[in-house]
């Protein structure tokens, strides 16, 4: 038996290709919508994909299932509650339902949960032993945590929780400790909290090890895993009904398109959003006005999809055009498939047209301290999720996350400097200018964040955050 995981940062999303190699034949797990990298895999070692397996509708990804199957002639296999909504050759797999690939011995099992349509699978390796050697758990159980269940609506998350309670202690933990686990969410997914970087397991280290699945009653598992789960983005919303209608087919991940200066011009004046890649730094001295600042890394998928309107056409502000392709599979697998180009001459070649600008104010923390104890000192608005605010924020700063920013938008105060923190400059640069965009003339965000604040020796403060019920005034 042949097995490779694949891993996408940023989305904490981990798919696999596992193969009977003696048979020559291979399936792929939970597939990402790039799916080049499976099909090199395989060819790598002289594979036929035969079948692309599904633990579930996923709700943070653009799903590779129908664009791989299509262009390998493999069998689609999901669960038979995901009902979906367009042909292909495969079937829906109810529980206990096998199928083989070569050698290899497929049991579905419903685990319900995460989502109210979810199987994991039960593989053996019959050339040794009947019995499985692994399971692949989707978004049932992770690697130190389990799947939370409050993305299909907070109706539904407490039902699902007990759901889950089940899966997890009739179904998943009823294999022998020696059955490796093999999730489809990793750590840096918004899909659970307190999820380890390691990407595989096994039930015996997860029944001895993993918080959830101490002995405690069903009760006391749906509150303690519906307690502090992060906020997720917008574009989640629309990836489960994507997956289930069939993601429109790529065909190949896009080549470079060089945007002249006035080709820019005319998709801005047609409603195209600047997603300006560069550094914090850069976009705060000098930027297109009404630019996005989302910095080339591993998180710029999901800031795409938390905040930029999803049918809006992108042109992009790129340091290096190596940058072009990451940045672009990350856009796809979040669902913006309108990628009008980048600017071509980048940055310096706006400047050097004498094209308007913007810039954003930038605040080391000992800046900020000072400002903060003097006349009209600024308000800071901490854009960390809840549970980091709590661990430690700046006295009197505003929770609200980056992500909910625009919600809020009338509460906060046109008449007072702002000021975004976060851990590092990320998620605030990217808050500087959506307030930039709204209006909001008076903008910084804080190098550093909070951990440099405290490092300094700067007083902080612990606890829950209370919304935007802070004195905005003074």
């Amino acid at each position: 038996m042949f097995l490779r995981q694949f891993q996408i940062e940023g989305l904490g999303h981990l798919s696999a290709l596992i193969a009977d190699e003696d048979a020559g034949l291979a399936a792929v797990i939970d597939p990402r919508r790039d799916v080049d990298v499976y099909l090199a895999a395989a060819h790598e070692r002289d594979l036929r994909i035969t079948h692309v397996v599904e633990t579930h509708l996923h709700n943070d990804y653009v799903s590779g299932a129908r664009e791989l199957a299509a262009i390998t002639g493999a069998e689609q296999v999901i669960g038979a509650g995901a009902e979906l909504a367009y042909e292909r050759r495969g079937h829906d797999v109810r529980d206990q339902e096998s199928f083989s690939i070569g050698g290899l011995r497929f049991v579905a099992l419903e685990t319900p949960g995460h989502t109210p349509e979810h199987v994991s699978y039960a593989v053996a390796d019959t050339s040794r032993a009947e019995e499985p050697l692994l399971l692949f758990t989707g978004g049932s159980l992770l690697v130190g945590s389990v799947g939370r269940t409050d993305l299909l609506g907070a109706e539904n998350a407490v039902p699902y929780a007990r759901e889950m309670f089940r899966s997890l202690h009739e179904v998943i933990l009823r294999h022998e400790d020696f059955v490796g686990v093999i999730p489809t969410h990793g750590a840096g997914s918004l899909c659970s909290t307190g999820i380890s970087a390691t990407t595989s397991s096994s039930v015996g280290f997860e029944r001895r090890y993993n918080l959830m699945l101490q002995p405690i009653d069903v009760e006391t598992f749906v509150r303690g895993l519906l307690d502090g789960q992060p906020t997720f983005p917008r574009y989640f919303a629309r990836m489960r009904p994507t997956n289930q209608g069939g993601p429109p087919p790529l065909g190949s991940i896009p080549a470079p398109r060089p945007l002249a200066l006035e080709e820019v011009r005319r998709s801005i004046a047609d409603g195209a959003a600047v997603v300006d890649a560069r550094s914090p730094v850069d976009h705060a001295l000098a930027h297109i006005p009404g630019s996005f600042s989302m910095p080339a890394g591993t998180s710029f998928g999901t800031w795409v999809g938390w905040v930029v309107e999803p049918d809006r056409p992108l042109v992009l502000v790129l340091d290096s055009v190596d940058d072009w392709d990451d940045l672009v599979r990350q856009a796809l697998r979040v669902g913006h498939d309108s990628i009008a180009g980048y600017l071509q001459g980048g940055f310096a070649r706006w400047l050097e047209a004498g094209n308007p600008t913007e810039s954003n104010g930038r605040l080391s923390v000992e800046q900020l301290a000072r400002a903060s104890a003097g006349s009209g000192p600024p308000l800071v608005i901490d854009v960390r999720q809840a549970s980091e605010f709590a661990a430690g924020h700046i006295p009197g700063a505003l929770h609200l996350g980056a992500g909910e920013l625009t919600d809020h938008l009338a509460e906060l105060p046109r008449d007072r400097p702002l000021a975004t923190m976060c851990a590092s400059g990320y998620r605030s640069s990217v808050a500087a200018s959506l307030l930039r965009q709204a209006g909001f003339t008076d903008v910084s965000w804080v190098a550093g964040g909070v951990p440099t604040w405290e490092a300094a020796g700067l007083p902080v403060n612990r606890g829950e955050p209370t919304g935007v019920s802070v004195t905005l005034a003074g």
